[in-house]
């Protein structure tokens, strides 16, 4: 499989969207109330990608994984003063589920945070989604405490030191 792995640009928002609404179904199908359907419009897509924040894998020039690196995890992290990379909304298309992709783009979040300074790598998911929670024990982070969604739903933190 050949992978490559950049900054997503202003073109790669219907991609990303695509990606991420087959991800959604998936979900919803599994009874996992992970992402809301349809629960990010294009344009904020599209502004997080002006900002930088997307990051996407291609296979054959389509998008086939993609996450944000943000460096708050406002307002489900609590603000603790911890240098730390946080992903966010990180998904893989199912085409390539199961591929080992998960964990190089996870691999890459860590090389890239590690990069800006970051001493952690931290994420979330909610606390429902056992199968999520144990992918995430599986590629080195450690369960990190509790947060709340925005929503009133309970998020579970997970961090992955970075070493130098």
């Amino acid at each position: 499989m050949d992978i490559v792995m950049e900054r997503a640009v202003a073109g790669d928002v219907p991609e990303i969207l695509r990606v991420r609404r087959a991800a959604e179904d998936w979900l919803a199908g599994m009874g996992i109330e992970q992402w809301p359907r349809a629960g990010v419009p294009a344009d904020v897509v599209s502004v997080q990608v002006g900002q930088g924040e997307w990051l996407v894998a291609r296979n054959d020039d389509a998008v086939c994984g993609a996450f944000r690196l943000l460096w708050s995890g406002e307002p489900v992290w609590p603000g603790d003063g911890v240098d730390a990379g946080y992903v966010n909304g990180l998904v893989i298309d199912r085409s390539h589920a199961g591929g080992g992709l998960g964990s190089r783009l996870l691999a890459w979040a860590g090389d890239l945070a590690r990069e800006a300074g970051a001493t952690a790598l931290r994420l979330y998911c909610v606390e429902h989604n056992h199968r999520l929670r144990r992918y995430y024990v599986d590629q080195g982070f450690r369960p990190a405490g509790r947060g709340r969604f925005a929503s009133g739903g309970t998020a579970v933190l997970f961090e992955k030191q970075l070493s130098g």
